[in-house]
């Protein structure tokens, strides 16, 4: 396949609906999402995808039960631990998002897998925990005015992770029509894809449909193609 994307940013909607339709607790549903977003990782590298973006936890995810953060927490922990996968499969790790109220344990794991594969080279897997994108903005403005002038290219380079290249094409699953507060600044000429599907239901067939999609885009990013 031509024209594949770079960066592609995910937004996992649909796991608590999923598990809700089948009478099960929502944390069933995310434990369905870890092992997709595993086979979604595992097919972004085949593709040739050399970013992947996750939304794994919202600031706004503080208002959900206790119970229900506390599960998100432990799968994301749960996913850091794989170090030999990400060994094999020369994955980089890099984490989007607040540390505040984060458990330590979890900050623990975040701070030795970002280290350790820092040098992998075949797919950097940015996770979004505790991640707000107005947040992200608003601080890395301050930051850009503390040292000296408030620009588009100075508050890039004060976000979480400024090495990053903008995302070519956001996914947001589970039928909503939003961002989110979801890389807003980074996605300024992303292509958008919104499908009704519950994550824990895409499948790779419908991810490869949307790469195909996105590859028949034409992007201008606000200029002129062919005199048109």
């Amino acid at each position: 396949m031509n024209n594949i994307p770079n960066h592609v940013a995910i937004i996992m909607d649909g796991n608590g609906r999923w598990a809700k339709s089948k009478g099960l607790p929502r944390t069933f549903g995310h434990k369905k999402g870890l092992d997709v977003a595993e086979t979604i990782i595992d097919y972004s590298i085949k593709a040739g995808i050399k970013y992947l973006s996750l939304y794994v936890f919202s600031t706004e995810n503080w208002k959900r039960s206790q119970a229900e953060v506390s599960a998100l927490f432990t799968l994301a922990e749960k996913y850091l631990t794989r170090f030999e996968k990400f060994c094999r499969n020369r994955i980089k790790i890099v984490v989007s998002g607040e540390r505040q109220g984060l458990p330590a344990s979890l900050i623990e794991k975040i701070d030795y897998i970002q280290k350790r594969t820092a040098d992998f080279d075949c797919i950097c897997v940015n996770l979004c925990i505790n991640y707000g994108s107005q947040t992200e903005i608003a601080q890395a403005a301050e930051k850009a005015a503390l040292q000296g002038a408030i620009t588009v290219e100075s508050i890039r380079n004060n976000l979480y992770n400024p090495s990053l290249p903008s995302p070519d094409l956001v996914i947001r699953t589970g039928g909503q029509k939003r961002l989110s507060n979801f890389l807003l600044f980074q996605s300024a000429y992303a292509e958008l894809y919104f499908c009704d599907t519950f994550w824990p239901n895409f499948s790779i067939d419908e991810y490869n449909s949307v790469l195909m999609e996105y590859a028949d885009r034409t992007r201008t990013f606000g200029g002129i193609v062919d005199g048109q």
